[in-house]
């Protein structure tokens, strides 16, 4: 396996852990892919500037379960959604 020795800039690295800390419903392994990186990089990266990163506005407990409840809502309205494109497809085939 060819190893990659790119070099990173610490910006670079902040943003990502941003996208991972605010990814919604994304996975890591998705983010990892969109960003060329491998997914234990993102994880090192997390841990290395959480700290850092997390100093600026925290969450409070209430904010971070509303946050939670949002995202759950949002991914069943994305299921909902695809659910009902399939079926307007089928309906679509049918007309014809």
């Amino acid at each position: 396996m060819k190893r990659n020795n790119k070099r990173y800039s610490d910006q670079f690295k902040k943003d990502a852990v941003r996208l991972v800390d605010n990814r919604g419903i994304k996975t890591i392994p998705q983010i990892a892919k969109e960003l060329g990186v491998s997914q234990s990089m993102l994880y090192r990266w997390r841990e290395q500037y959480s700290g850092e990163l997390s100093e600026g506005n925290p969450l409070s407990a209430a904010e971070r379960a509303e946050m939670e409840s949002m995202r759950r809502r949002m991914r069943d309205l994305e299921a909902e959604n695809a659910f009902l494109k399939k079926a307007a497809a089928l309906f679509a085939k049918d007309v014809k």
